[in-house]
């Protein structure tokens, strides 16, 4: 069984504040969220505004529900979803469908969603982390990865040409491990920008470096993996 790890990396900064973020299951810190506006609502002064309450909201609960429906997450009716959210409360409904949770007690109590609510309560805070969300989701988190995911295939076909059988989890995992200092399932969906355009740059090394012949076998692959800056 896979330990749970938080990762919180400076991409996930939002004014000033980590936002946490679990590789189990993904989920993002919503107390984070929280204190993120907390701190720049006193440096903008900005009105005071709970989470709490933009999650009670008909409209929220409204955008919820089609966005769980779309994953397939939901298959009520919309008039049987507000029914039960109305008689067991809105956090109660999520955690039950496994898409909200709450973690520890007191002082280390804290709250965690699912992504894709996440960022939907994020949007509805105030404009300008409205603003620095879209850009968060949008810039370095999402094109960088595209340029990661999209160097993969060709280093596979690259590598195919001098190994006979491919191992290609084991090329993956050796790339995890060279830039995150360890290998765990899913990791390179939560990765940094930065991380991720290491990612790219490793693949696009083994692919320069076969085609220039100086890789002859999977040793040398390893190798030129391992050993790469």
């Amino acid at each position: 069984m896979k330990t749970n790890q938080v990762l919180a990396s400076a991409d996930r900064s939002l004014f000033g504040i980590t936002i946490r973020q679990q590789t189990k299951d993904q989920f993002l810190s919503v107390s984070d969220l929280q204190r993120a506006y907390e701190f720049a609502r006193f440096q903008h002064g900005w009105s005071d505004k709970r989470i709490s309450d933009i999650l009670n909201t008909e409209t929220t609960k409204e955008r919820i529900y089609y966005l769980l429906q779309d994953r397939a997450i939901v298959k009520t009716t919309f008039p049987a979803f507000m029914e039960m959210v109305k008689s067991e409360g809105i956090a109660k409904v999520l955690k039950g469908l496994g898409v909200y949770k709450t973690m520890g007690r007191g002082e280390n109590k804290t709250v965690a969603c699912d992504p894709y609510i996440w960022v939907l309560l994020a949007l509805e805070l105030n404009p300008m982390i409205y603003a620095k969300v879209i850009l968060w989701l949008t810039d370095s988190l999402i094109f960088d990865r595209i340029d990661a995911g999209s160097e993969y295939m060709p280093m596979n076909s690259a590598i195919k040409r001098i190994v006979e059988c491919p191992d290609y989890p084991k090329y993956a995992k050796a790339i995890n491990e060279r830039v995150f200092g360890r290998h765990l399932a899913g990791m390179r969906n939560l990765a940094s920008a930065k991380e991720l355009r290491k990612i790219a740059d490793i693949e696009g090394i083994v692919i320069n470096a076969i085609e220039m012949g100086w890789l002859k076998n999977e040793s040398d692959i390893l190798k030129a993996i391992r050993g790469a800056r």
